[in-house]
């Protein structure tokens, strides 16, 4: 992997891990556009790492807010509780059905599918009724529910933040609400991406040294600007935008892609 692509690569990581239009997704289909094979899971966690240093940043005071809950009660822990309970339906499909997911990033019509499918559940988030719940009103069926889109994510194409969003409206959250906990929702299932591969930076060949550091860096700075735009998308309730996007990016890919 080259210097350029890294950077396109961390580009591309940071920018679609937070705006639904799937990280995977993109990531396939830009490997695949520019021939990259010798691809590293090293590499991958690193740019995965670089998106969660931008959320934590972002996030800093909620995450202090739900640390201290844990301590001294009251709002930070209930919302901290519901993050974990979000977390076991990812964890029960993340690991149960880890080799048949992984399967699907042979084939770049699956992440095309899977755009599709983050397109048709954004519209219909967005045909839903405004809701009005805040952090505080956040439920164990809503954490559940949340829970589970993210699980269905780590399927090429499909957006986890999109997912976890338009999940979050469904279950009757304000949107300034389902997209805060999405994010924070983002942070232990990438710490416990790069958990399960910390082994594999023990062995880090010295040729993806530059590259990994130079997507990890892309990657922050471009996933907190994304951070930051899908905010405000969002509270103007502007995601038809990624609708349209999502849609036009997956039927060009189920037509000129191979199977």
């Amino acid at each position: 992997m080259t210097l350029w692509q890294a950077l396109l690569l961390g580009l591309v990581q940071g920018l679609t891990e937070f705006l639904p239009i799937s990280s995977s997704g993109h990531l396939v289909l830009v490997n695949h556009l520019l021939g990259i094979s010798d691809d590293s899971i090293v590499f991958e966690i690193a740019v995965h790492l670089g998106t969660l240093v931008a959320v934590l940043i972002y996030f800093r005071r909620d995450l202090a807010d739900i640390i201290g809950g844990f301590f001294r009660g009251g709002r930070g822990m209930r919302v901290g509780w519901m993050l974990i309970i979000a977390m076991v339906p990812t964890a029960i499909i993340g690991f149960g059905f880890k080799d048949f997911f992984e399967s699907m990033f042979d084939a770049p019509k699956y992440a095309s599918a899977g755009l599709l499918f983050t397109s048709l559940i954004l519209f219909l988030s967005e045909r839903v009724r405004q809701g009005t719940r805040g952090l505080t009103g956040i439920r164990v069926i809503d954490a559940l529910l949340i829970g589970t889109l993210q699980g269905l994510a780590i399927m090429p194409g499909v957006s986890r933040s999109g997912s976890t969003i338009a999940a979050g409206l469904f279950a009757g959250l304000d949107r300034d609400t389902a997209a805060r906990f999405s994010f924070l929702l983002a942070i232990p299932a990438i710490l416990g991406a790069a958990v399960l591969h910390a082994k594999d930076f023990v062995a880090l060949p010295i040729d993806m040294m530059v590259p990994s550091v130079a997507g990890f860096l892309v990657a922050m700075f471009s996933g907190y600007i994304a951070i930051e735009v899908l905010m405000r998308i969002i509270r103007r309730r502007k995601l038809y935008v990624f609708v349209i996007y999502t849609a036009v990016v997956g039927i060009i890919g189920l037509i000129f892609l191979p199977a």
